[in-house]
Order: structure tokens, then sequence, then C-alpha cells
């Protein structure tokens, strides 16, 4: 029995691929599809040791503890970001808007763990990195949809 020509996938022009671009389009989808667990396990680390510091810092005693949750995931939210942009996605609104978000993420996490803010800034920097950490998961969430449906 033979295989149906609509269980392969197609050209713009309705014909079947071939099985080189199958294979291109099979290797890209399953590389962002592993970046995007990458993002999306930094992001919500991220997110979540904002709420949680953001949380001390309103109780008077911020956990130091969960500074050390932030550089290493904001590295590898950059090392995402990099990986993403090697996919030239920049049609994509929410891919944009990702990689914004992921900027200033890093840029915020960096500035918290270097301990260039002092009081208020500092709440201000951990208000900035949590409504960046939401906005990237949504973005990130979108550009899956794009991308990967």
């Amino acid at each position: 029995m033979t295989e149906s020509s609509s269980a392969l996938p197609m050209t713009p022009n309705g014909a079947p691929a071939a099985p080189l671009d199958m294979h291109k389009s099979i290797h890209r989808r399953a590389a962002l599809q592993a970046i995007m667990r990458q993002l999306s396990k930094s992001l919500t680390v991220l997110a979540s040791a904002a709420d949680i510091i953001m949380q001390g810092r309103t109780d008077g005693a911020a956990p130091q503890s969960f500074l050390i949750w932030l550089q290493p995931n904001a590295r590898q939210a950059e090392e995402a970001l990099h990986r993403l942009r090697e996919y030239r996605l920049t049609g994509s609104p929410a891919a944009t808007e990702l990689i914004q978000c992921l900027t200033v993420l890093v840029l915020a996490a960096d500035m918290i763990v270097q301990g260039q803010l002092r009081g208020d800034a500092s709440v201000e920097t951990y208000d900035l990195l949590r409504r960046n950490a939401d906005r990237a998961i949504k973005s990130l969430e979108d550009l899956k949809s794009e991308v990967l449906s």
C-alpha cells in the first residue's frame, strides 16, 4: 500500500515536498522546539524569582538566595535569544516582541545580580523583570502558535 500524498508536507505550489526539504523542515522545527522549551523554563524561573524577591522586598527581607537563580537563567535566555535570531523570524511580530522582552530581561537581571541598583530602583527593576517575563511568556506562546502549528 502506498502512502497518500496528503500525509506528506507540501510546498507552497501544492506539490509534495522533496525529502531533503522535509528533513530540513523537521530539523528546523525540532531546533525551534528545543529553543522554546529552554526559553519557557528560563522565563518561568526569572518570573518566579522576581515575584519571590519582590515579596521579600515589600516584607522587608529580600531572599538573597534567589539572586543565584537570576544570572544562570538570564544567561540561558540570552543564549536562546541568540539561537532564535539565527532563524531570522523578523517577519513575526511575536518574535520581535519576544526578542525585545528577552533583551530587557537579561539587562535587568544582570543589573540586579551585579548590585547596580539600590532602594526603589531595585524594586522597579524587579517589577520590570516580572512584567517583561510575562510579556515574553505570552510572546513565546504566540510564536509557538505561528511557527510550530
